[in-house]
């Protein structure tokens, strides 16, 4: 590209890049770099290519029966860091084996302020509602982590990649549906999923309402019907007519018998 003379622009996530860094110093300085994330990732891949020997785990298991191969050294110095979508769970799992394990290491936490906000927000929200939907590239690892979060604490979990995917009919029975979505999915898509839900409940609260409305009977001055009491006071009788509001009759009017009760 330079050989082009190209303009070139580096638009690599500067939280992903201040990881190259440290990844590359730690291994000048005779560290071991460790990463945690997912090995078939392209993030992971490229922080593991700014070093020679890194060591990646995906899972605190994997990272604990390593420490225990007679591939550890206890004083081997190493340098953990984390893919920057990874849960905040999983992190600190892995903290805590290194920590417990090593007498000489550093740990750098390099999970993305905005991934680990959105990740706790998501699963406050999923406590209290009874459907989410998760917006996002399917393939997207933050995505993906949003959505496994979503779903240890709700039952009915959909990941959409936009508005056209969303079948609405999965909502039919919630009565509170929390929307959440991966960090790099645009806002107008979130918007739109967030617009097509808020029409449907539009749709059903004005069909409720058509069919509450025709359920109604009408009245005329003159019709004989029938009515059940539902309630009495000391001066009337309040009467249900399958119409809209109730009727009420005096008591002095309910009979021609002054005696009745």
């Amino acid at each position: 590209l330079q050989a082009k003379e190209l303009e070139i622009v580096d638009a690599t996530c500067p939280f992903v890049k201040r990881i190259h860094k440290l990844v590359s110093a730690a291994e000048e300085q005779g560290r071991q770099p460790i990463i945690i994330g997912t090995r078939s990732h392209p993030e992971v891949q490229a922080i593991a290519g700014w070093c020679t020997h890194p060591i990646v785990f995906e899972t605190p298991e994997e990272l604990e029966n390593w420490t225990e191969s007679a591939l550890f050294s206890k004083d081997n110095p190493v340098t953990l860091v984390c893919q920057t979508t990874s849960t905040q769970k999983l992190w600190e799992n892995c903290k805590k084996i290194i920590k417990k394990e090593c007498t000489n290491s550093e740990i750098f936490d390099t999970i993305c302020e905005a991934t680990e906000k959105r990740q706790k927000e998501a699963g406050e929200l999923s406590k209290i509602c009874d459907a989410m939907v998760v917006v996002g590239d399917p393939n997207s690892s933050n995505t993906k982590r949003l959505a496994m979060i979503c779903r240890q604490y709700c039952g009915n979990v959909a990941l959409v990649e936009d508005a056209d995917e969303l079948d609405l009919s999965h909502f039919s029975h919630a009565n509170s549906v929390g929307i959440t979505a991966g960090a790099s999915t645009p806002a107008w898509i979130i918007k739109e999923v967030n617009n097509k839900m808020s029409e449907e409940i539009m749709e059903i609260e004005q069909s409720f309402a058509e069919m509450l409305e025709e359920s109604f009977k009408t009245l005329n001055t003159g019709d004989k019907v029938i009515g059940t009491v539902v309630a009495i006071t000391p001066t009337e009788v309040q009467v249900e007519l399958g119409i809209k509001y109730p009727g009420y009759i005096a008591i002095d009017e309910l009979s021609d018998d002054p005696s009745v009760k």
